[in-house]
């Protein structure tokens, strides 16, 4: 369990404190235990004997001050630790591409950081074993200094009851990890039925299917694995309730009739057992925490091995020649995509072309004809399996990619609105560059700013989104535009007044746009059209008479 050893490693030296802070307090309880026995059997302690109500209460303090001392250090203690599982997952994802992040998926992360919850009571988990562990072993060593061979029988007792729950701990575990994946399997039609819910309103099949095949069907499964685990459980936290009734009984009948054990020693023997009962109640208790504990070590592990390799190959580094843009290369480009059997099932053939600043491009195809994984690459979200892309002749590779990213503003078919402005920008009302952007977008009426958070209000419809989507990527002042699919869901009169006059405008700002789009009634807007097809580039066509237009205005301005 590499990860769960490299964070604790963070607090060896806490836990090594706590452990011997663990060991004096487990001894004071123990310690207590002897002086009750004593009193009981009317046997002076060994020291200072006149004062033995003194040395009652002065243990006792002892035991509360460290008690208190040691569950304070472990609070702090569990949650630094707590925190420091979920910001390592937080930060070795941010690092990862879009395409580990794609073969990941959300599902695996929302567990990962549930698991870091489970893992965080690892501290506290340890050292209530270990201190129960201390006080039985100085208990078993009490009870072998009173009689060895009454200990030894009571030890083997116990030895056979402990290995019975563990083999039937063992059947839990595999329960436990069944339950695991059914629920990893439960979030993702959650999110089906979630982020689907019109498409499932469109069809009484699909609206049955979802429900009774998949969601019910799955948590019936999970429901049915939590009974039995649960008796399972329950019958082994009887078991060891009960078998302490076995013990006494040892003590009470087997041990005075068959060891002449006098009635002092058997009273002494009956007060430790049954101060034994918590300190073991309370490692068994722990079996089913460790379980879980070691289920989703072995889940988080799975994520470290699948994050590890990215942070081992991506060490971010910036780009030599980033102060303008004047063009993007791509020589070669080839991708890929594989299916759950590592089976190729999509190739990009060797994509050449060259993007000049100022350039309006359409791209344009059918469905799985390339476009998309070329706007993937074009972005820096996917990285070339052969091939280069260069940029300002400077040639791109994995450790450039996040720098690379950041010269290119982007609105994607399923774009996303931030909650929060992290972007920092100046969503106030005399911000007169932003005021110009909503006109433009002729939002003016629409849109609802937030001051407080610095944030505009979400709202709004698709088309609506698609549009404070492009005011971001506009406030970002970055040369490059990427739009995909973006006039899609624009009524046909602003779907008009964007080809015929927002695309015009941003290309005499210097702005370079490259559009995946289907709308060709529009073509001759565009400097060049590009068309994809079965994976290929099958024409690149440039529009001389807008291009010759174009750039006389810019001349002009």
């Amino acid at each position: 369990m590499n990860f769960v050893k490299t964070l604790l490693s963070k607090s060896k030296k806490a836990l090594g404190f706590m452990l011997i802070l663990g060991i004096f307090n487990s001894i004071l309880n123990a310690g207590l235990l002897v002086f009750i026995n004593n009193t009981i059997i009317k046997e002076p302690i060994p020291f200072f004997p006149e004062y033995d109500w003194a040395l009652f209460i002065a243990i006792i303090l002892a035991s509360l001050v460290c008690s208190r001392f040691f569950q304070t250090y472990m609070i702090k203690l569990t949650n630094n630790l707590l925190f420091d599982f979920e910001v390592m997952i937080l930060k070795k994802l941010r690092m990862a591409s879009y395409q580990d992040f794609e073969e990941i998926g959300n599902e695996k992360i929302y567990t990962a950081i549930n698991d870091t919850k489970v893992l965080g009571s690892v501290p506290e988990v340890f050292m209530n074993a270990f201190n129960s562990f201390i006080v039985i072993l100085c208990c078993f060593g009490y009870l072998f200094y009173i009689s060895p061979i009454g200990a030894g029988l009571v030890v083997v007792t116990m030895v056979i009851l402990l290995i019975f729950y563990l083999v039937r701990n063992n059947a839990i575990e595999k329960e436990l990890n069944e339950r695991r994946d059914l629920q990893n399997t439960y979030y993702q039609y959650l999110a089906d039925m979630l982020h689907g819910f019109k498409e499932l309103k469109m069809g009484v099949l699909r609206n049955n299917n979802i429900f009774s095949k998949f969601l019910v069907k799955n948590r019936v499964k999970g429901k049915n694995i939590a009974i039995d685990t649960s008796i399972k459980y329950m019958d082994n936290e009887l078991t060891g309730y009960y078998s302490w009734y076995i013990i006494l009984g040892i003590v009470m009948f087997v041990l005075p009739s068959y060891f002449n054990m006098n009635a002092e020693k058997t009273t002494a023997f009956l007060i430790t057992i049954l101060y034994l009962i918590g300190p073991v109640a309370v490692l068994i208790t722990l079996i089913p925490t460790y379980t879980m504990v070691k289920i989703s070590a072995q889940r988080l592990n799975l994520i470290e091995q699948m994050l590890d390799p990215i942070q081992d190959r991506i060490a971010p580094s910036k780009l030599d020649n980033m102060e303008s843009f004047e063009e993007i290369r791509f020589e070669d480009v080839t991708y890929f995509y594989n299916d759950e059997e590592k089976n190729q099932k999509f190739y990009l053939q060797p994509v050449n072309l060259v993007i000049k600043k100022g350039e309006i491009i359409f791209i344009t195809g059918g469905n799985g004809s390339g476009k998309s994984t070329f706007g993937n690459l074009l972005t820096g979200l996917y990285e070339p399996y052969e091939g280069g892309i260069y940029f300002n002749n400077q040639k791109i590779d994995s450790s450039q990619l996040m720098y690379y990213s950041d010269k290119i503003s982007a609105v994607f078919t399923t774009n996303y609105i931030f909650s929060e402005n992290y972007d920092e920008f100046e969503l106030k009302k005399d911000n007169e560059t932003l005021k110009s952007h909503i006109d433009m977008m002729k939002m003016e009426e629409v849109l609802h700013l937030d001051e407080e958070r610095n944030t505009f209000d979400k709202n709004l419809s698709k088309g609506q989104q698609k549009r404070l989507a492009l005011i971001y990527a506009l406030l970002e002042d970055k040369d490059i535009i990427v739009l995909d699919e973006w006039a899609a869901e624009q009524d046909p009169g602003f779907r008009k007044y964007f080809y015929e006059q927002i695309l015009p405008h941003l290309q005499e700002q210097g702005k370079t746009i490259i559009a995946i789009t289907h709308d060709d009634e529009y073509f001759d807007r565009a400097t060049r059209v590009i068309k994809f097809n079965f994976g290929k580039i099958v024409s690149d066509k440039e529009n001389l008479a807008q291009f010759v237009t174009n750039k006389v205005k810019r001349t002009i301005n």
